[in-house]
């Protein structure tokens, strides 16, 4: 397709776009894998990977050191948010039938940073948002960093409401799949705009409208504002984020038969936590 630049290399999923030149020469040949683009120029991408690779059974870390380490509030936090990543691998391998492929380690001590993001005073909705976009938005894990965060929200959602559950996000067998799929590919897009919106910006200059992700999904360059600066793109586009998330849960509540808590209160950290601790 014309005027369209893979974010991912065509050829390898864990090698992303790190850098992009009109000039071939300023890439080195061992600083990654290099395609050429024909746009209205002819572009040079530069892909690189994390150094990571293999599947989550390659996860080496042992987190008990780290753990010890926080204070009790977010050592129970990142230790629900590991077991709630553990149950959605297993929920997902079932599914697909093979282990997920991951592209970093896991990175515990992103967390309870994440966290400190949330304004607790909020509605029940707007908290869970924020829950849920904080956690995307740090990205600590691995591979399922949406499903994870969202069955997280959830915890807090059944904190206020203890009977609230959503259906199970990884398996293809009720209809909630497919909206469920489109807000993730929106979140997915703004996460990728908001790390790239230079390189972005050259390559919609030089003529490029559509980059490509894995997945098939696409981002279409002109419906973002590529000219920020990044430091106020990463917090403007992490506000769209926040706002996506919370629509996200708004529409959970309203199909879950919950639309009350779109209303309602939402309980504070202390009584998240002490819900998390009795939960064990």
């Amino acid at each position: 397709m014309t005027g369209l630049v893979h974010y991912h290399h065509p050829d390898d999923e864990q090698y992303s776009l790190a850098y992009v030149t009109l000039d071939h020469d300023e890439i080195e040949p061992d600083d990654g894998k290099v395609e050429t683009y024909q746009l209205e120029e002819t572009v040079h991408v530069l892909y690189t990977n994390s150094g990571a690779s293999g599947t989550v059974d390659d996860i080496t870390e042992d987190f008990e050191a780290i753990l010890d380490e926080m204070d009790e509030s977010d050592r129970l936090v990142t230790v629900r948010i590991l077991q709630t990543f553990e149950g959605v691998l297993e929920a997902t391998e079932l599914e697909e039938g093979e282990k997920l492929e991951i592209y970093k380690q896991i990175d515990v001590g992103r967390i309870p940073a994440a966290l400190e993001h949330v304004d607790w005073s909020k509605s029940v909705v707007k908290v869970a948002g924020q829950l849920m976009s904080s956690l995307i938005l740090a990205h600590p894990l691995p591979n399922a960093n949406h499903r994870t965060s969202i069955a997280f929200a959830e915890w807090y959602l059944e904190s206020v409401e203890p009977s609230f559950s959503l259906p199970e996000l990884a398996t293809e067998s009720y209809d909630w799949q497919e909206w469920v799929d489109t807000y993730i590919a929106d979140s997915k897009r703004l996460l990728t705009v908001r790390r790239n919106t230079t390189p972005f910006r050259l390559l919609d200059e030089w003529g490029c409208e559509i980059v490509l992700r894995k997945g098939g999904i696409e981002i279409e360059l002109s419906e973002y504002d590529l000219e920020l600066p990044q430091s106020e793109a990463l917090s403007t586009y992490a506000t769209h984020h926040t706002e996506l998330c919370t629509e996200f849960m708004i529409e959970s509540v309203t199909r879950a038969g919950a639309s009350h808590l779109r209303f309602e209160n939402g309980v504070d950290k202390q009584e998240f936590l002490e819900y998390l601790e009795s939960s064990e």
